[in-house]
């Protein structure tokens, strides 16, 4: 079988950057004015998640442009291999992004949890409630 012949790959242009993912989730937070000292951890994992997102773009970008730096330099190529290791941004999003999504909706930042947490001071629960309370014998006097 003749070797095959690989073209070389264009380099993708350039495309601009999407909002820093912290700023936009201390914007949302700072906005969750229902929040309470006791939420504080969750707050923290929240920014915290994010910063690792905006992390693996960084290291990936500067990856990218280490690799055009020392294309051909076989010792660098070492170096750069273990850091593409670290750089995979796909799975640091894909693993990462569910669990803050799930964190932020912990917190009352999607429309369904937010309705749930009767922020004009309704009693949380509502009939449900009630039945499981007058079930267990919890009745107000």
């Amino acid at each position: 079988m003749p070797p095959r012949k690989l073209k070389p790959v264009a380099a993708e242009s350039p495309r601009e950057r999407a909002p820093d993912l912290r700023d936009a989730v201390r914007a949302a937070v700072e906005k969750m004015t229902w929040l309470t000292p006791a939420d504080e951890a969750m707050k923290t994992l929240a920014l915290r998640q994010a910063e690792e997102i905006e992390k693996a773009i960084d290291r990936a970008e500067e990856l990218a442009e280490l690799q055009r730096e020392f294309a051909g330099d076989q010792s660098m190529f070492k170096r750069l291999a273990k850091l593409e290791a670290m750089c995979e941004v796909t799975k640091t999003v894909g693993w990462l992004g569910p669990q803050l999504q799930g964190v932020l909706r912990d917190l009352g930042g999607a429309p369904g949890p937010r309705a749930a947490l009767k922020l004009d001071g309704k009693q949380i629960g509502g009939r449900l409630a009630q039945l499981r309370a007058d079930a267990a014998g919890e009745h107000d006097s």
